[in-house]
């Protein structure tokens, strides 16, 4: 089993239990025969997640999932056609936008523009080789099957992967805080509802039917078992709802869920950095094994695909205010990356120096750190967990 690390425990004398009941103590006062009644709530916690209105409370975050498919869609369209069609300009949809942090949707818009170049490039991606850095004039290409600019970057997992955490995971703060604040629009536990949809799960939390981030926090957790990320967040969300639902005497517990929601997010997508810095290790070392030709450009294609899929999910948290990892820790994990926010990345030199694995292990051994995670606990996270 996983083991939670929460930013803070509050103390409560209520307990959650499965059923709801009043316990009444009877006593005796020291003066008189009258009796004093003393009632102590307890909270009904489901089993399982319950609404009634769940479509019709999630538009809006329907809406934003739907809108980043559309821009990986798109994505993933370039690269398809990229040296055999010429590809249009690939738009911003505007409820993405609105709820992508400022200074990462300013990133969104260049790397649309960059990731198109690279598609209607006509030559394939020129590795710089060791010491080197790209020509003037590249855009990128193909590397095997993956669409790289110039640097080695894949654009796509920028767009899509860094997404999850600068516009969904920062939508579900704004949605968190109107819920804590009382704020007109999330007032009854239909709010609840909203972060269930921003995170990618459904209503039931199949495990065979999640998107966005939910795939990543249930490829983090334990299936068989129903343990890790995946079933935290599920249980969060559902007490979270029968504390709103059960009135202003579970406020605490409402609040504690909501903060735990947050954090079991923000673990799955580090332990999803840890998976990925395995993965390209992996991925780059069986493809250096191979002869020059087609098979070796797919397989170190793959590789920093995988690569990518680290940066953006490391890259995407930098700047939302409610989370446990600093951002002078992500930058220093950027820097790993050789993706450092401002600077041009360098992600080619990791084709032509096997000396920078260390920086892989590195970004491991930091977050293993930030998190307290467990060995056997990283070493879980090497493993997609996939119904």
């Amino acid at each position: 089993m996983y083991q939670k690390k929460m930013k803070m425990t509050i103390c409560t004398s209520k307990k959650i239990a499965l059923s709801l009941f009043v316990v009444v103590g009877l006593f005796t006062s020291c003066s008189d025969d009258d009796d004093e009644v003393i009632v102590t709530p307890t909270l009904t916690v489901p089993t399982e997640y319950l609404s009634t209105n769940f479509n019709a409370n999630v538009v809006a975050e329907n809406t934003v999932i739907d809108e980043l498919s559309v821009v990986t869609s798109a994505a993933n369209a370039a690269e398809a056609n990229s040296q055999t069609a010429t590809v249009a300009a690939i738009s911003y949809p505007a409820t993405l936008s609105a709820v992508t942090l400022p200074s990462y949707r300013a990133l969104m818009n260049d790397w649309l523009v960059e990731l198109v170049a690279s598609s209607n490039s006509p030559d394939a991606f020129q590795n710089p080789g060791f010491g080197g850095s790209p020509e003037m004039g590249q855009e990128g290409g193909l590397l095997g099957t993956r669409l790289l600019d110039e640097n080695g970057l894949e654009l796509e997992q920028m767009l899509q992967k860094g997404s999850f955490g600068a516009a969904l995971y920062n939508h579900a703060i704004t949605v968190v805080n109107g819920i804590k604040n009382g704020s007109e629009g999330f007032e009854d536990s239909g709010a609840i509802d909203r972060l269930v949809e921003i995170h990618g799960a459904d209503m039931a939390f199949d495990v065979s039917n999640t998107t966005a981030a939910a795939i990543y926090s249930r490829r983090r957790s334990n299936l068989s078992a129903e343990t890790g990320f995946f079933f935290d967040i599920k249980r969060n969300l559902i007490t979270a709802k029968a504390a709103m639902e059960a009135g202003d005497d579970f406020t605490t517990e409402r609040d504690q869920e909501l903060d735990d929601f947050l954090m079991n997010w923000e673990l799955s997508n580090y332990a999803t950095v840890i998976y990925y810095c395995h993965a390209t290790k992996v991925q780059l070392t069986a493809g250096f094994a191979l002869e020059d030709g087609p098979d070796k450009d797919a397989a170190l294609g793959n590789a920093l695909h995988a690569f990518a899929e680290g940066v953006a999910f490391a890259h995407g948290f930098k700047g939302v205010s409610e989370k446990m990892i600093t951002d002078a820790e992500i930058d220093t994990i950027l820097a790993n990356f050789l993706a450092l926010e401002g600077q041009i990345p360098e992600s080619f030199r990791f084709l032509n120096e096997t000396d920078l694995f260390a920086n892989l292990d590195e970004v491991i051994a930091d977050l293993k750190a930030t998190y307290n995670f467990t060995d056997a606990e990283v070493i879980s996270f090497y493993v997609n967990n996939n119904p």
